[in-house]
């Protein structure tokens, strides 16, 4: 079952239409961008993706970029039946726990490949109703099982305490290195952007055999 609560759709639907939100994924395009080459996936799915912009940013070749979030009534219906890379970031802590398994189990039937990243911190933002924006705040070790319920070969890459989780959920000790690395490399970035882009360089060019 996709996300169906309409009560919380509503709340999303008015916070897209007055203001601009779900727009994180950008952060994690490099992320995703060393995905997108170590799957080379035909359809590309990103599940939750609000008004983030991450289809115009990513190099997907000829693969097909399929946006879904049913709190966007243009991105409201999915027309594939399958995805070989799915992104979902920033999206699970927003659906309410008891949820959480009809959402993943929907995920899943489209394919057993997805980058995960989830916040584990209250939200600044507050829905219409006065709620916190992230209803479920749960360690890293907490969603581990959950997501290897439906997808047993989910790894977590990073943990973030208090912040924020992120996994993978095929096999690829590579790409899992090379993620790391990146996150790793943010706060060299502040302060030398070269330096930074030219170490992700060779280890992208080491590990996957592209520049």
């Amino acid at each position: 079952m996709a996300i169906t609560n309409p009560e919380l759709i509503e709340q999303y639907r008015h916070i897209h239409q007055t203001s601009r939100f779900g727009v994180s994924a950008h952060e994690f395009q490099a992320q995703i961008q060393a995905c997108v080459v170590d799957l080379k996936p035909d359809i590309i799915l990103e599940y939750g993706c609000g008004q983030s912009e991450l289809y115009r940013t990513l190099e997907t070749g000829p693969a097909r970029f399929v946006r879904y979030d049913p709190s966007i009534p243009e991105l409201a219906q999915l027309d594939i039946d399958r995805a070989d890379l799915m992104i979902n970031t920033d999206v699970l802590e927003h659906i309410p726990a008891e949820d959480l398994d009809a959402v993943l189990a929907h995920m899943r039937s489209f394919g057993d490949k997805v980058f995960f990243n989830i916040a584990t911190r209250p939200a600044r933002r507050t829905l219409p109703n006065g709620e916190n924006a992230h209803c479920t705040i749960w360690p890293a070790e907490r969603w581990l099982p959950l997501l290897q319920k439906h997808f047993p070969d989910t790894r977590l890459l990073i943990d973030k305490p208090g912040y924020e989780c992120t996994f993978i959920t095929w096999p690829s000790a590579p790409l899992e290195r090379l993620i790391q690395d990146i996150d790793a490399f943010k706060r060299i970035a502040r302060r030398d952007r070269r330096r930074l882009g030219s170490r992700i360089k060779r280890k992208w060019k080491k590990l996957f055999g592209q520049g």
